[in-house]
């Protein structure tokens, strides 16, 4: 009795996993890799530095949904471009490919895991969710250098921001940028967008930089809801597009924001037209004399126009002793958060009606 008992049981689990089986072949259409793995398993493998023995692999288009937004570390290798892009698989067989595409009814991630398989690799997955779920489940997703360009052309709401430490900001940044280092974060706050809804872009030194992913977290913890990294960073952007500011390495003067005299004196002489000067003293005491090529903007009237201003090369506000230009420097970062070439001239300067002008380092008074 008792074995028959046992018999049926187990009958009855045969047919229960054979039902689970059906149901999971139901689900899953004839074309899906076998091996699937879920967000969970996924997630561990998006940091900085990636893990060597794992290559996340986006099976979409480059142009039309790569460089959009995907996961981040992830690399390009459209199904269709596969044969042309071998090359940028790793010579590791062993190695663990998980490809992912735009969702469960995307077949371009299955048809490369099987492609994959074929050249011997030993440990391939798909992630069916894709880029969508991962969106969908609140990660911050990256995108590519093509779209931070297009996106500061057009002159996009949006906030870019430098995680690097604030010496390498000065050296060169990407355009529209503002230095917000990830060591000083939660002292900077302030300068992020009070819209948590504004659209937050953080970068930093490019693949092998963790900084632009920590700090994006913050924000994300911050609560803002359209947070994304551009992966590829400054190196990226300067060699595509050459450095930041016209190749013009800024020096300062000591303190946040002050231009150096001794440079401002030598571009003043050699390059003039490489930065932009705006004189910020009333009319008439521009009038009795100012600095060649400066523009004239009163304190008053900079604060008026600073909502529409373009700022298309590094700036240095000068007054006659370095008191309202330092306000209008405050100000415009104050005011205008996604300016970043923008400084004041610390010093006392007097000039001629012919321009001829005398610089002096207030702190060599």
């Amino acid at each position: 009795m008792r074995n028959g008992k046992r018999l049926f049981q187990a009958f009855l689990l045969a047919l229960l996993a054979l039902a689970f089986a059906v149901q999971a072949q139901a689900a899953n259409p004839d074309w899906f890799y076998k091996n699937l793995v879920g967000i969970d398993y996924v997630k561990p493998l998006v940091k900085v530095p990636h893990p060597a023995d794992v290559l996340l692999i986006d099976a979409r288009p480059y142009q039309g949904k790569f460089i959009q937004g995907y996961i981040p570390t992830a690399i390009s290798i459209p199904d269709s471009e596969f044969d042309k892009k071998v090359d940028l698989l790793p010579k590791d067989k062993n190695t663990t490919l998980v490809y992912y595409c735009e969702g469960p009814t995307c077949k371009l991630s299955h048809s490369s895991a099987k492609k994959a398989e074929k050249l011997g690799y030993k440990n391939v997955k798909v992630f069916p969710g894709g880029y969508p779920e991962w969106v969908a489940k609140g990660n911050v997703p990256a995108i590519g250098l093509e779209v931070v360009k297009d996106m500061i052309t057009k002159g996009e709401n949006f906030l870019l921001v430098d995680s690097r430490p604030l010496v390498k900001f000065l050296e060169g940044s990407i355009p529209s940028a503002v230095s917000i280092p990830d060591s000083a974060f939660e002292k900077k706050t302030g300068l992020l967008p009070a819209d948590k809804a504004v659209e937050l872009v953080f970068f930093c030194g490019g693949y092998e930089c963790p900084l632009s992913h920590k700090s994006a977290a913050k924000a994300k913890a911050l609560g803002y809801t359209n947070v994304k990294v551009f992966e590829a960073g400054e190196p990226a952007w300067a060699k595509a597009y050459g450095a930041a500011g016209n190749g013009l390495k800024v020096e300062t003067g000591g303190q946040e924001g002050a231009f150096s005299i001794e440079q401002f004196k030598k571009i003043m002489a050699e390059k003039p037209d490489s930065i932009t000067v705006i004189d910020v003293r009333d009319a008439d005491e521009y009038k009795a004399g100012h600095l060649k090529g400066a523009v004239n903007m009163s304190v008053n009237e900079l604060e008026k126009k600073l909502p529409g201003m373009k700022f298309e090369k590094p700036t240095v506000f000068v007054c006659s002793t370095g008191s309202r230009s330092g306000e209008a420097y405050y100000m415009t970062r104050e005011m205008r958060k996604d300016v970043k070439d923008v400084y004041y001239l610390e010093a006392t300067t007097k000039c001629s009606k012919d321009g001829v002008c005398e610089i002096i380092d207030n702190k060599k008074k």
